[in-house]
């Protein structure tokens, strides 16, 4: 079901959760059909979106000249970037700045951010990014005085060629007394009210445009590191406000796309940067270092892609002596007896751990950017740009971070990858995080059963035969994986089961 929410002149698109199901590569044409043409109803949402969020700020401006409050100053052309606008009604309400703070302080003010390297110095600076390519800086001289610095890249006349102009003027006197002190308030209020993530993503935009102005071809920023910080930080997964989410009503994840497996799961937890829970409780050092342990070596088998995948995940179910460690691991942490009990069953089970597997899956948000046109027109935008300028790499996706949780029959995966959107001209952009929500369940009624696996008996410490186990990791996907050298080589049925999920995509402001 579609609700339309209003948010800062941007309409949100809330859309149900999408469902996922894995087929064949050689699926129906016609399911495939119906799936383009509904997210294709829903195409203009997103782009839409994108030119408001980025744009709309024009309108505002718009307001303001047509209210009267500017006198007769245009700020603008019918061709003027952001930046132009910005830079003309900075200059004019410097030039006559009289009654109209409050118009200042909620149109202008925000854009600017106090520089890390003054924030506890006398005198400061501000720097407001305007566009992809131009930005705005007020370097405070005196109680009443500072010099504004505008910096773009832009055409050499008539030639295609891009040269860096800088404009410089000084403003002194009441009136940049009382415009220091709007941007102090400011400054209090981002202190105060604003994320850390937000602070960090402001960061990072100034940086990326900086480096372009001035042709600084970096690989690495320094705001990098901040940002991803913040990212491991929060407590809310998904926000509440956001510019987007995905309208898919079927998704058709290709075998192919599993091939990774073993790998991803490999570094998703050997990295220790993600967040993985089991049965809602996040792992301990005692279970990670297992699981370290176990998919590490999981994953340098070399007869690996001669063996199912549910023998594989077998061989490394957690055995009593391990089961002990954990137990008495969470009891020392007054973890619950009966979520101990749920998590050490999901430990010593192939669902459990194949679970754990497909938590740590880069292959859910791989399959839903290529199957939701809305995201995939997006990420165009974005990767011309970086094929352009390289030096806005930093937001092609390096920047993630996976939440993960796994339980002995259901999995869920929250996967926050920064990028960016961009307008329609290529000439703005704001950094968003793309967040992939994807969930597995295996049904009640799974009647498929392959093999019949081992459980443990940790009573007489032994294994016994599990009669009414029906759940494997095969339930969810096909281990014929021709195009992958380690998946299976001897199994071809092809097994179709449904996931649920979507994408969410939050600009960080």
């Amino acid at each position: 079901m579609l609700t339309i929410h209003v948010f800062n002149n941007v309409r949100i698109c809330k859309m149900s959760y999408c469902e996922v199901t894995m087929v064949s590569a050689t699926g129906s044409m016609n399911s495939r059909k119906t799936e383009v043409d509904d997210s294709q109803f829903l195409n203009q949402s997103l782009r839409d979106s994108i030119e408001r969020s980025l744009d709309g700020n024009i309108s505002k401006f718009d307001v303001m000249e047509e209210s009267g409050l500017l006198g007769n100053c245009r700020t603008r052309s019918d061709k003027a970037t952001f930046g132009e606008i910005f830079r003309s009604l900075l200059l004019y309400i410097l030039d006559s700045f009289n009654i109209y703070r409050h118009d200042v302080s909620d149109k202008l003010v925000r854009y600017f951010h106090v520089t890390p390297e003054s924030v506890n110095a006398d005198k400061k600076t501000w720097v407001a990014t305007t566009g992809i390519n131009s930005q705005i800086t007020i370097e405070q001289t005196g109680s009443n005085k500072f010099t504004v610095t505008e910096r773009c890249r832009e055409n050499n006349g008539n030639s295609n060629q891009l040269k860096n102009n800088t404009r410089v003027r000084i403003f002194s006197g009441r009136n940049v007394e009382e415009f220091i002190q709007l941007l102090s308030q400011h400054d209090k209020l981002e202190r105060e009210q604003f994320s850390e993530l937000t602070i960090a993503a402001n960061a990072l935009k100034k940086e990326l445009v900086s480096n372009y102005i001035t042709g600084n071809n970096v690989y690495k920023t320094q705001a990098e590191s901040p940002l991803t910080n913040a990212l491991q930080k929060q407590t809310q997964l998904i926000p509440d406000d956001f510019l987007y989410q995905s309208a898919i009503t079927k998704l058709s994840v290709d075998k192919g796309e599993f091939g990774s497996l073993l790998g991803d799961a490999k570094r998703q937890v050997g990295e220790g940067s993600s967040h993985i829970s089991c049965c809602g409780v996040k792992i301990n050092r005692t279970i990670h270092e297992l699981l370290k342990e176990k998919t590490s070596a999981l994953a340098e088998r070399q007869d690996a892609h001669k063996i199912n995948l549910d023998e594989l995940f077998n061989d490394i179910i957690f055995t009593p002596a391990q089961c002990d460690l954990v137990r008495k691991s969470l009891e020392d942490e007054h973890v619950d007896k009966a979520k101990i009990a749920s998590i050490v069953s999901c430990l010593s089970s192939v669902s459990g751990i194949s679970n754990l597997y497909y938590a740590c899956s880069q292959a859910f948000h791989v399959a839903h950017d290529g199957k939701d046109i809305n995201v995939s027109q997006a990420g165009s935008s974005l990767y011309s740009i970086i094929s352009d300028n390289p030096i806005f790499c930093a937001l092609g996706g390096r920047m993630n971070l996976l939440f993960a949780d796994f339980s002995e029959y259901a999995f869920k995966q929250t996967y926050h990858v920064v990028k960016a959107v961009v307008n329609e001209a290529k000439s703005d952009f704001d950094i968003a995080n793309f967040i992939y929500t994807t969930s597995g369940e295996l049904p009640e009624k799974d009647t498929y059963k392959k093999y019949t696996y081992k459980k443990y008996n940790y009573k007489e410490d032994t294994y016994k035969k599990d009669t009414n186990y029906e759940y494997s990791a095969e339930s969810y996907s096909s281990a014929d994986f021709e195009d992958n050298y380690w998946m299976p080589e001897k199994y071809n049925d092809i097994i179709t089961k449904n996931f649920s999920g979507n994408i969410t995509i939050a600009i960080i402001k």
